[in-house]
């Protein structure tokens, strides 16, 4: 017997978070595939990160109001009020909901929160670190782990992989549930330029950020790595020498590794950082590639 929405939607922001156990995990897997109303919940989880960036003019998507509503409004009284009791506790729930609802979402709004995981709405966790919550010794961790990471990328790619996958909740994804772990469609869902392939598309958890990590082939097997995140902040490559450079019509900023360059630009809402690229001719294909994929997308 199929497991219903009730049993189900407790589990759901675990599930975005990827805390379940795998058995846990495939049985919100196969019910959020099949329910459209679960489905939406987990997207929402996204779209709330993705609407604070953009909150000056537009509402938040349906879901989330419905979320937020259903757990601010108190619920019905157990005993059964008179019928001019009943008119005063509708007129006085929907003025304290309606108040408490306003001023939940103005809050946010005034304060100009950045969502990048560890807040919550109704009770939910959203995917997305915060840096001011990220502690000195972890960021320091994180690029010390980013530091062996690019010096095993060139040599040894599976090798860099599995450090990154063990460090940071690593999983390999498909389409579908990359949508439902970060809440967008990744880029690379819709290909890669040409003269690459696609090897493998994976979800990680990192201090900073829950990013898509698109592993990207050249025609002679070499190795090129997208990560597609909502970070902002290029502190991913400690000190390591930088500056800022225009790549198609993007600004860039170009880190110099050992034997390589990262490059971080914006895309849309989200930021994409490439690592182990040749040179900016490689940054601007790249940027080029996306900005026709948005358009023709």
């Amino acid at each position: 017997m199929s497991d219903s929405c009730d049993s189900i939607r407790p589990l759901l922001s675990a599930y975005f978070d990827g805390e379940l156990p795998v058995e846990a995990a495939n049985r919100v897997s196969s019910h959020v595939a099949s329910c459209a109303e679960c489905q939406a919940e987990v997207q929402s989880f996204g779209q709330i990160s993705d609407w604070m960036r953009a909150t000056a003019d537009t509402e938040p998507p349906p879901v989330i109001w419905d979320r937020i509503e259903r757990e601010m409004i108190p619920s019905e009284p157990k005993v059964v009020p008179s019928e001019a009791a009943k008119s005063w506790m509708n007129d006085s729930r929907f003025a304290v909901g309606t108040i408490a609802l306003a001023a939940s979402v103005l809050l946010m709004v005034g304060a100009g929160i950045w969502f990048a995981g560890g807040k919550h709405v109704g009770g939910n966790q959203i995917a997305m670190e915060h840096h001011d919550d990220i502690s000195a010794e972890h960021m320091a961790e994180f690029v010390r782990v980013m530091d062996e990471y690019l010096q095993k990328l060139p040599e040894n790619p599976t090798e860099a992989e599995q450090l990154l996958f063990s460090k940071y909740k690593g999983e390999r994804v498909d389409e579908r549930r990359a949508v439902e772990l970060v809440g967008y469609r990744p880029i690379v869902s819709q290909g890669v330029p040409e003269g690459y392939s696609l090897a493998s598309t994976s979800v990680l958890r990192m201090p900073c950020c829950t990013c898509v990590k698109a592993v990207c082939r050249r025609a002679d097997g070499s190795t090129l790595v997208l990560f597609e995140h909502d970070d902002e902040e290029v502190t991913w490559f400690g000190d390591r020498p930088s500056k800022f450079a225009t790549c198609g019509d993007k600004e860039c900023c170009l880190v110099e590794l050992d034997e390589s360059i990262a490059a971080t630009w914006k895309q849309g809402t989200r930021s994409i950082t490439a690592v182990g690229v040749r040179d900016e001719d490689e940054i601007a294909k790249f940027v080029s590639w996306m900005e026709d994929t948005k358009t023709n997308g």
